[in-house]
């Protein structure tokens, strides 16, 4: 005998959750009060008892009952990834059907008799279902009946020969209805086996499974994941590093990072600034530019002062204060600028794009604002971040282009690996199919899709929620109006997940 995989039931219940995006209706909620009368035979009989008490509460016991203890909120949404209170089948499932397919859509019936409430499902109710809920701008999203089966058949003990189809049956038996009605709900993809099964399962793991998934209705802010800090120290054989220390052989003005979003910029900048200062606490200085950022943002500017005949005084900024660090240190000094071309050069440097180069490193000036005599060391450093692609920046000045050093950030193969090999859970097959993707989907992203995407994805799930949240929206950026290209890049996705899934005839 075997069951379900207890990481089949988690992913399953994500994909519902999916599902329920795809219909994008809040009554997707009522799937459960309408499986309910279905175990109770309504698609089947003419009429059936169906109470509020004990039979509403009997079926999510049955089902969705957590046993960890926690009688405020024993139960869990399937389809909101939510737990429920102690007395939700009454005042929400119950609601729903009395409500909703009783007196709005009219898919049921329903007349209060001496031994309870007798239900029966109108002639039309897998109609009005699909239209209500499943159908969305005249699209039709059925319901994965592998994935709900999964989930609500996780204690059901199955022979060994026992494949996806065997499972569609015993959910059919469970759940009744005629074969058309069925087939205007439920959608089945077959599926294979070592996905779908294993030898035994520890009824504990299926809740610790469940739980995992639920979101959770208050966030602890300190138990949210953090991105792991970079390391202060870069492999000495790291491509880029090579790369930056190779420039700064030759004397630089300074370094910038540049390349399509997710390729790593801010990542690297961060990285090979630690490596090369002695104190990464007090020799590394952060900005951001933006079309607003000015000289006195950066270098120095006015401040309300009392006492003074103006009402102001002049203080220094971001990049005097690094220089006036790198004089006390013989190591350098990082200014890392991110969005560096977000900015308007000749705002935002005036005469330090001169005294940036390394011909007049040292050479003292006067500073506008102050009349202060004023030099930049040998020893600091300005590292930049670009992307060269963004629509929103306008050409970037071509004086300020040449005074720097630019190496390219591009989409790797090779990095996506390493970062799936390194979080997730993927097989080496699997993650080989992932990365064929990446390399496909390049020629479908105009100026490429990033590598960084895919730092600390842990599994499938989760890549999903990066494609929908992250992969998805850059690539629509990117691409504006050439919806063909999104089409292509969301099924060549699809496709890639239906492989994961272990979905037989996968494309």
């Amino acid at each position: 005998m075997k069951r379900i995989r207890p990481n089949r039931v988690a992913h399953a219940l994500n994909n519902v959750s999916l599902w329920r995006e795809s219909v994008q209706s809040q009554a997707s909620t009522h799937l459960m009060p309408l499986l309910a009368l279905l175990e109770a035979g309504a698609g089947t009989q003419a009429e059936v008892v169906f109470n509020e008490t004990p039979d509403e509460f009997a079926f999510w016991d049955k089902y969705f009952r957590l046993h960890d203890g926690d009688d405020d909120k024993p139960y869990f949404n399937p389809v909101l990834l939510r737990r429920a209170e102690k007395g939700f089948p009454h005042s929400n499932a119950a609601t729903i059907r009395k409500n909703t397919f009783e007196l709005k859509w009219k898919a049921a019936t329903r007349s209060v008799q001496n031994d309870g409430e007798h239900w029966s499902l109108s002639d039309d109710y897998a109609d009005i279902f699909r239209q209500r809920v499943l159908t969305k701008k005249g699209n039709v999203t059925r319901i994965p009946v592998v994935d709900i089966a999964s989930v609500l058949l996780r204690d059901y003990e199955f022979p060994d020969e026992a494949d996806a189809a065997f499972l569609e049956g015993v959910f059919r038996q469970r759940f009744p209805q005629n074969d058309e009605s069925y087939e205007k709900l439920f959608s089945f993809t077959n599926e294979d086996n070592a996905h779908l099964f294993q030898p035994e399962a520890d009824l504990q793991a299926y809740e610790e499974a469940i739980e995992s998934t639920l979101i959770s209705e208050v966030v602890d802010a300190a138990a949210m994941p953090k991105p792991a800090s970079p390391p202060v120290s870069l492999p000495v054989d790291d491509e880029v590093l090579v790369k930056v220390q190779q420039i700064l052989s030759i004397g630089t003005s300074g370094i910038i990072f540049s390349g399509s979003p997710g390729t790593g910029k801010t990542y690297y900048a961060r990285r090979v600034a630690q490596h090369l200062v002695k104190n990464a606490e007090t020799d590394i200085f952060r900005v951001q530019f933006h079309p607003s950022y000015g000289y006195e943002d950066f270098v120095e500017g006015y401040r309300p002062a009392e006492g003074t005949a103006s009402g102001f005084k002049i203080v220094s900024k971001t990049f005097i204060l690094a220089c006036e660090q790198a004089t006390k240190t013989s190591g350098y000094v990082a200014v890392i600028v991110d969005e560096i071309n977000r900015g308007d050069p000749a705002r935002v440097f005036g005469e330090l794009l001169t005294y940036l180069e390394q011909d007049y490193r040292n050479q003292a000036f006067n500073l506008p604002f102050s009349g202060t005599p004023f030099s930049i060391p040998s020893n600091l450093l300005l590292i930049g971040t670009m992307n060269p692609h963004d629509r929103s920046v306008s050409h970037v000045d071509a004086a300020f282009v040449r005074r720097f050093d630019h190496i390219e950030m591009s989409p790797s193969r090779e990095v996506v690996q390493a970062l799936l090999e390194s979080s997730s859970g993927f097989t080496h097959d699997e993650i080989d199919l992932i990365g064929t993707w990446f390399d496909r989907a390049q020629a479908l992203v105009p100026f490429g899709l990033g590598h960084s995407f895919f730092s600390g994805i842990r599994d499938l799930d989760h890549l999903r929620l990066i494609w929908q949240y992250r992969i998805l929206p850059t690539a629509i950026t990117a691409s504006e109006v050439n919806e063909g290209r999104v089409d292509d890049l969301t099924r060549s996705f699809e496709a890639l997940v239906a492989r994961l899934e272990g979905q037989i005839g996968a494309a």
